[in-house]
């Protein structure tokens, strides 16, 4: 992993619902007016297929959950 705080994250991903299939993640965080930060995450896959079937396999779910937790996080501060 690759990490320059507080702007960008640099990553390998393998998703539990589709073991031996790995992808690069960047996520990067923007400052943005009014104290706020823009979260822009890009994945590649490795195929088309690999893309596929991460998003069938019912990642979104999950992101969607992890991004949740987050803001939750976030409104304790």
């Amino acid at each position: 992993m690759n990490l320059r705080p507080p702007e960008l994250i640099i990553q390998t991903f393998e998703f539990e619902g589709l073991p031996g299939h790995v992808a690069l993640e960047t996520t990067r965080f923007e400052s943005l007016p009014n104290n706020r930060t823009r979260l822009v995450n890009l994945t590649v896959f490795q195929t088309i297929e690999d893309r596929d079937g991460m998003v069938q396999s019912g990642m979104e779910t999950g992101m969607s959950e992890a991004y949740e937790t987050l803001d939750e996080l976030l409104a304790m501060k």
